[in-house]
């Protein structure tokens, strides 16, 4: 199913971007009235109703060719109906952004791929839902730490630091005398999260041959094994000296955190520089000011991860954003390599509504659209082989992921489903698609339009209808946006859809300033 007159993506997110659904559009066609209207209830000589701009009914061509394997029944349309537009007249190819964060059938994911997992299954780091951002296992610890290194977002200096003390862990074995505490791991990951890039100067000093301060009289925390003390040494791109406003950021969230009797240096940093700080699980103390030392040597009380998204705000605006994405489209949460990918496109300038189209696009995405519409349309679970056939199609910019609908609202095995013959389809279109009855004298005008046309060509009235595109408008606003639409932005949206499609929508509502500003209350 084409949809007509689409505009660039990139360009249309352009005219839309902040839009949330409010403000003076640019003016388009208004949309075909929906298909309920009682002049609908004429005879079949009455004009055929379009939509806006549509061209005539393509005449009848032969079915698309179908895989040797021989795909399920809506991958081969009904010999009497004109095959899909798209077969010829290809919708635009998905944009070549990095390849989507979400991840493909292999476990290339998310980690994969330039940090980018591929889209299509979650990786192997992905999580549910509602998981906690900060593990409790020093393997995964460790190894969101090797991705976050992979990704620019973590350095340490000297280099050994990383190579003894970290990347082994992420193996599964610490190098003997190289041990880390868990929380030192934790509030390092953390702090990645928090601020998107971190250096760290210092955690285990015989570890990587450094014995400074490790014997009398000082007995530097540094030296214990396991490393019970970390140095920031850079947070968030800005040099720590332990008094400026970036050190003191990192200082109330990790005392919202860690347990009571944990240490920070720099206090007379603090002091000196006029700075007034009151910590109430943090003990302060005297250190060189061009660093932030925390350390847990007096106490053995693991760290407060509930506090974290309970009132604590631990992800950046970009990480807030890059969550919602996650749990709106592939219903989970990033995993820590797909959080700092895509957070880095975004603080680098990156475009919104270039990150959204790119969930959108992504085979992850695509899947669940493809399952949700066996289910959805023909009531049954989906096969591998149809499965693949529909991914196919739409990797190569024949279908987009919301022209799936259309496909199977046109396959045989729906028409089978729903009575086999073009009075009962019409019926059925109503029933599904406008979730409401027609007439009789409706029904008929319908079932000798899809006599006359084909079923698709039916469909496709129906689909770009005032009355459906107003309905999936509305499901879009509720899902991303939290609300039922004002009457201003549904129909500037409804507008819109004639022009982008349902995946230009959901692009352009996930990329605006409201979806941004939404995402930051429910996920922080």
């Amino acid at each position: 199913m084409i949809r007509l007159n689409r505009v660039s993506i990139a360009v249309t997110i352009a005219l839309v971007a902040g839009l949330g659904g409010v403000g003076v559009q640019p003016a388009f066609a208004q949309p075909t009235p929906t298909p309920s209207v009682a002049l609908l209830a004429a005879a079949s000589t009455a004009p055929l109703p379009t939509a806006t701009g549509a061209p005539t009914p393509t005449p009848t061509q032969a079915p698309t060719p179908t895989p040797d394997a021989g795909p399920p029944s809506p991958s081969t349309p009904v010999s009497a109906s004109p095959q899909p537009v798209a077969t010829t007249t290809p919708a635009p190819t998905p944009t070549a952004l990095p390849t989507i964060v979400p991840t493909p059938a292999k476990s290339t994911p998310p980690s994969s791929a330039t940090p980018t997992p591929s889209p299509t299954a979650p990786s192997a780091g992905a999580q549910a839902a509602g998981t906690p951002l900060v593990s409790n296992d020093p393997r995964e610890l460790a190894q969101a730490l090797v991705d976050a290194k992979t990704a620019g977002a973590l350095r340490t200096n000297p280099p050994a630091i990383f190579d003894r003390e970290i990347a082994p862990l992420a193996q599964g074995q610490a190098l003997t005398g190289c041990t880390v505490d868990t929380r030192i791991l934790q509030i390092i990951v953390l702090t990645l999260y928090k601020f998107g890039s971190v250096t760290i100067s210092d955690i285990q000093r015989p570890c990587i041959g450094d014995q400074t301060n490790c014997g009398a009289p000082t007995y530097s925390v540094h030296c214990t094994d396991p490393a019970r003390a970390v140095d920031f040494a850079v947070v968030g791109g800005v040099v720590l000296n332990g008094s400026n406003s970036q050190t003191i950021q990192l200082l109330k969230l990790l005392d919202s955190v860690v347990p009571d009797g944990t240490n920070a240096g720099q206090y007379q940093c603090r002091v000196s520089a006029g700075t007034s700080l009151y910590l109430v699980n943090i003990n302060q103390f005297s250190d060189s000011c061009n660093h932030e030392h925390i350390d847990f040597r007096n106490t053995n009380v693991p760290l407060n991860l509930a506090a974290i998204g309970a009132g604590v705000n631990v992800l950046s605006a970009s990480g807030s954003y890059v969550t919602a994405l996650y749990n709106d489209y592939l219903a989970r949460t990033p995993s820590f390599s797909e959080l700092m990918f895509w957070t880095k496109i975004l603080d680098g300038g990156g475009a919104r509504t270039a990150v959204s189209d790119a969930f959108v696009s992504s085979d992850e995405y695509r899947l669940i659209r493809i399952n949700a519409a066996y289910r959805g349309i023909l009531g049954r679970g989906s096969d591998p082989g149809g499965q693949t056939f529909w991914l196919t199609r739409m990797q190569q910019g024949l279908l987009t992921t919301d022209d799936i609908e259309t496909s199977f609202y046109g396959s045989l095995e729906y028409f089978t489903n729903h009575g086999g013959t073009n009075l009962s389809f019409a019926l059925s279109l109503y029933q599904t698609l406008l979730k409401r009855s027609g007439s009789g004298s409706e029904y008929q005008f319908w079932a000798d339009l899809a006599q006359a046309h084909g079923r698709d060509w039916v469909i496709a009235q129906f689909w770009d209808s005032t009355e459906t595109i107003s309905s999936r408008v509305s499901a879009m606003y509720s899902s991303y946006l939290g609300r039922v639409p004002d009457p201003s932005g549904l129909q500037n949206w409804v507008g819109l859809a004639l022009k982008l499609g349902d995946s230009g929508l959901r692009s352009g509502l996930t990329g605006s300033d409201e979806y941004w500003g939404r995402a930051a209350t429910r996920f922080h």
